[in-house]
Order: structure tokens, then C-alpha cells, then sequence
């Protein structure tokens, strides 16, 4: 495959910009062959595509074209006003009770990738990405929309909060995927 290709599958799947240096380090490239690779891209999607290459200062994202609009707006009207599914009441029953965690601690849970899952609930207004991160990776939370909408003042009036936000079992699995530093006595007598 390409450099243009995969920076592309990249765009498209991360659905937010990127800067240069980061796509440079995704692809184990340099920033100069990171940007003639874009430029490629550019050009290709200039060629004929519903998807072009947005570009602000160093950072680029993969959008659809303003002549698709009226198109997409009702994909994305579908998206919010339709009935939540299995999954997006599973995802969010999840976020609910054990947030803010990063999408892999959600997938650890499920058992199954949530990308598309947390998209459609962030279009929705019920789940927003933090700005703080755990292992690299952006947090998840629901938000004040999505506790106004069930009539709540905080996440904890939802039922049995307390017994569900604690369960060994979830705590035992996040605990695995984010192993706890060792503290310093624990390094010494590891050394010993």
C-alpha cells in the first residue's frame, strides 16, 4: 500500500485532525515524506471523490465535501433521531457507571471495538471525549445532555450506582489493561 493510502485509511478511521508529526510517527515516516504523501492525497481526492483533505496550519482531517452536505445532514439527522441501539444503550450504560474511560477500557468491557459506537453517541450530545488521557488514549464520559435527559442531577442518582460503579470484576479487568505503577519499595525488593 502507499504512504498516501494508509495516511488516508488513517484519516478516515481516527474522524479528527491530525497533526504532520503524528501521522510522521503512525506510519514511522518523515514529516517530508508525510507531506508529499498528503499532497498525493490531495490531489487524488480532487480527482473525483466526496471526500477531500482539510488542512489547518499542520494538522489535516479527512471531511466530506460541502456539495455533499444536504446528503449527509440526513444521514446525520437519521443518526441522532433514531432509536439507540443494543450497543450504543450497552456503551453508554458503561460510560455511565464506570467513566470517564479511554475506548479500549470500553472495548476491554464489551469485548468488541466501540469506535463507531462512541461516534454516534457524541453526535448525539450524550457522550463527549475529555482532554484527559490514560495510556495515550483520550477519555470518554457521558455529558450534562444525557443526565438532563433522564432527569438526573449527577450520575450518581442513577439506580444501584454505588454497588455497579464498584464491581470487582470490571475493576479487576481495567485493572489488568492499566497495570498500576510500582511504587518504590515494590522496585527494591523486586532488585533484592
Amino acid at each position: 500500500m502507499q504512504l498516501d493510502q494508509t495516511i488516508e485509511a488513517i484519516l478516515f478511521a481516527a474522524g479528527k485532525p491530525l497533526t504532520v508529526r503524528k501521522l510522521a510517527e503512525l506510519v514511522e515516516a518523515k514529516t517530508e515524506q508525510v507531506e508529499d504523501a498528503l499532497e498525493a492525497l490531495k490531489e487524488r481526492l480532487q480527482e473525483g471523490s466526496g471526500l477531500m483533505l482539510q488542512e489547518y496550519g499542520k494538522e489535516c482531517e479527512l471531511v466530506t465535501r460541502p456539495e455533499a452536505a444536504e446528503a449527509v445532514k440526513k444521514v446525520v439527522k437519521e443518526e441522532e433521531q433514531g432509536e439507540l441501539t443494543r450497543a450504543s444503550l450497552e456503551a453508554l450504560t458503561i460510560l455511565a457507571y464506570r467513566g470517564p474511560m479511554t475506548r479500549p477500557e470500553l472495548e476491554q468491557i464489551r469485548g468488541i471495538q466501540s469506535a463507531l459506537i462512541l461516534r454516534n453517541l457524541m453526535i448525539r450530545g450524550l457522550v463527549e471525549q475529555k482532554d484527559d488521557e490514560r495510556l495515550g488514549q483520550p477519555t470518554y464520559a457521558v455529558t450534562f445532555d444525557f443526565l438532563k435527559h433522564l432527569g438526573l442531577a449527577s450520575v450518581n442518582d442513577l439506580p444501584d450506582y454505588e454497588s455497579l460503579r464498584g464491581n470487582a470484576a470490571i475493576s479487576d479487568m481495567l485493572d489488568r489493561l492499566n497495570p498500576k505503577p510500582e511504587t518504590e519499595e515494590e522496585s527494591k525488593s523486586i532488585e533484592v
